[in-house]
C-alpha cells in the first residue's frame, strides 16, 4: 500500500504541472489572440501576417473561424485588411528558489486595419505580459526547439551558504591571521637586532 501511494505521488507530482502548464509557444499565442480583438462589424477580410512565428497567425485565424469570420489570405481587394506585425517576442526566466522559476512571457505586435481602398482605419499596439511559475525540471518541455523566441536561458543558480558566507570568513579569517602574524614575527625579529 505504501509504495502503490508513493508511485502515486510520483506519478501527480511529474504528470499534473506538466499538463497545467501551457507552452511558451501557447502562452504567446494566447497573449496574440487577447491582443488583437477585431470589431463585430467586420466579418470577412484579408489577412497580411509575417512569415516570423507562424503558429500566432494559426491561432488567430483558428478564432476567428470560430468566431464565424472569414479569413483571406489571397489578395482580394473588395475587402478589408488586417495588418499585423510582431516588434519582440520572449520568454525571461527567474530563479525562485531551487527548483521553481518564474516565467515571464512578453509579445509586442502592431495592428492596422484598413479599408479596401487602402486607407488606414485603425491602429492598435500593445504589449501583453504573462507572468507565472513553473517548475524547473519542466522548462526543456515548455520551450519548442524549432522556435528561438520560445526559450531562454536559465538564471545563475544563487550562490549556496559555502559560497556566500563560510568561503569569505575563512578568508577574512586567514587575511587578519597572516597580518598579524607578519606584524608579530617583524616586531619580534627587529627587538632581537637591536643591542
Amino acid at each position: 500500500m505504501r509504495r502503490f501511494l508513493l508511485f502515486g505521488l510520483l506519478c501527480w507530482g511529474l504528470g499534473v504541472p506538466a499538463g497545467a502548464q501551457p507552452t511558451n509557444l501557447e502562452r504567446f499565442q494566447e497573449l496574440a489572440r487577447s491582443c488583437l480583438a477585431l470589431p463585430d462589424t467586420l466579418r470577412a477580410f484579408r489577412l497580411e501576417a509575417p512569415d516570423t512565428l507562424p503558429y500566432i497567425r494559426t491561432a488567430l485565424e483558428a478564432r476567428w473561424l470560430q468566431e464565424g469570420r472569414r479569413v483571406y489570405r489571397r489578395d482580394t481587394s473588395a475587402l478589408p485588411t488586417v495588418r499585423y506585425r510582431i516588434d519582440a517576442a520572449r520568454v525571461a526566466y527567474a530563479r525562485l528558489d531551487h527548483d521553481r522559476l518564474q516565467r515571464t512571457v512578453t509579445l509586442a505586435l502592431q495592428a492596422e486595419l484598413l479599408d479596401p481602398r487602402g486607407r488606414l482605419l485603425d491602429v492598435r499596439a500593445c504589449q501583453p505580459v504573462a507572468v507565472d511559475t513553473i517548475a524547473q525540471a519542466l522548462r526543456d518541455r515548455l520551450e519548442h526547439p524549432a522556435f528561438p523566441e520560445t526559450q531562454a536561458p536559465l538564471p545563475p543558480e544563487r550562490p549556496g551558504l559555502l559560497e556566500r558566507y563560510v568561503i569569505p570568513a575563512v578568508a577574512l579569517v586567514a587575511t587578519t591571521l597572516s597580518v598579524y602574524l607578519l606584524f608579530t614575527l617583524r616586531s619580534r625579529s627587529g627587538d632581537a637586532s637591536s643591542p
